[in-house]
């Protein structure tokens, strides 16, 4: 039986910021994201295998944000982003019970007009920006002050999935919409 060889459209779609028309160029984005820096140094997720369904927020992205270390130690992005009265780590609470709702469908505090979590659109999605690249649109890669790297590619491709799934806070149901989709794409 001879074997397939599969091919794999990069997760990471090049971003196309202005359109050419016999009027000149139009802008496709809002002033405020316009003038944002297009992500660069970002880590090749291409080779990991997508979850189809079956991520479960709690355990998944949650136990990420509890604790993202896979050598024993314990350390997690809700150690800093916690209690955004506090006004630290950009009143992003990424604590158990809090961090859905301050991540989905909101408004980054850095760039107003960058949303932390556009379900379906990882691309679009600043949480997935700053965990996979070295220089995001706004601010430095997460986890801050840990090595580049810190979170594997699999954990990476784990919040890319997530995201492409739908964000739900539930568990996601899988990333093939309404037939066949290019992942990462709108169509």
């Amino acid at each position: 039986m001879a074997v397939r060889e599969e091919f794999r459209l990069p997760r990471w779609p090049i971003v196309i910021v202005a359109i050419a028309s016999a009027a000149g160029t139009a802008s496709l984005v809002s002033p405020s994201t316009a003038s944002s820096v297009v992500p660069s140094g970002c880590t090749s997720i291409q080779d990991v295998p997508p979850l189809y369904n079956g991520i479960e927020y709690g355990a998944a992205i949650q136990g990420l944000f509890d604790n993202f270390l896979t050598n024993g130690g314990m350390a997690g992005c809700a150690d800093c982003h916690t209690n955004p009265a506090s006004g630290a780590a950009g009143n992003l609470d990424l604590t158990d019970g809090d961090s859905w709702g301050d991540l989905v469908n909101i408004a980054s505090n850095e760039d107003p007009g960058i949303m932390y979590v556009v379900p379906n659109h990882p691309e679009q999605s600043l949480l997935f920006q700053k965990i996979n690249c070295a220089n995001p649109a706004v601010g430095a890669q997460m986890p801050y002050e840990f090595p580049p790297g810190t979170l594997s590619p699999e954990q990476q491709a784990l919040i890319y999935d997530w995201i492409a799934e739908g964000a739900t806070v539930g568990t996601t149901d899988g990333i093939f919409r309404n037939g066949f989709d290019i992942r990462g794409f709108d169509q």
